[in-house]
């Protein structure tokens, strides 16, 4: 007859992680996730970027497709170094040097009147446009675009030259709240007075 067996009387030890296995694992989980919300946090900052370009481009545009289709339409070109509205703004004025400030008779306005004239001006970082000759302003662009730059320059104007009145603006600014998320922009267009400038 057989004797059962006798069990080992060895205590059983289980595996587990040791302390420094388990310092390098959090270690290095620290590592991925610094580097990963790093990533997350430029691709925010690049999402907010985009947002301001598009901004800047969707009230840009706006703005000055408004101003390019009065302009082209309008007669009597008045460009004026200075912001504020001068006595003659009715008489037709060159400033092949660049001004501030361009007015212009819109397609329905009345030529003898000048308490009808469309004006636009360069003013504190702002586009504003006056459509009574300069009694009120209101901005044409939007708080977070800020213009630094921009200038009218208007050629052919006086009815007794040869030359078919046009106007080149040109513009340059930044959008965006913060300066990492600026961003910097130039534009450039030009207009033609549809009217012909026929001599008298």
């Amino acid at each position: 007859m057989r004797m059962p067996a006798m069990k080992s009387l060895r205590p059983h030890f289980h595996k587990g992680f040791t302390l420094v296995e388990i310092l390098v694992a959090v270690a290095l989980f620290a590592i991925v996730m610094t580097i990963s919300v790093g990533s997350l946090l430029s691709l925010v900052e690049a999402n907010r970027k985009t947002q301001a370009v598009q901004s800047v481009m969707n009230n840009l545009n706006f703005a000055l497709e408004n101003i390019s289709r009065n302009v082209r339409v309008g007669s009597t070109y008045h460009c004026s170094t200075s912001t504020s509205v001068p006595p003659d703004v009715t008489s037709p004025k060159d400033c092949p040097s660049g001004g501030v400030l361009f007015a212009f008779e819109a397609s329905t306005g009345n030529r003898t009147l000048s308490t009808d004239q469309v004006i636009y001006r360069f003013i504190n970082g702002q586009i504003e446009k006056s459509s009574d000759g300069g009694a009120a302003f209101i901005a044409v662009t939007a708080p977070e675009v800020t213009i630094e730059n921009f200038t009218f320059y208007v050629v052919g104007a006086t009815r007794s030259d040869t030359e078919q009145p046009r106007v080149v603006m040109t513009i340059s600014g930044f959008a965006g709240i913060s300066d990492r998320a600026r961003t910097n922009f130039n534009l450039q267009t030009t207009i033609s007075q549809r009217l012909l400038d026929l001599p008298l």
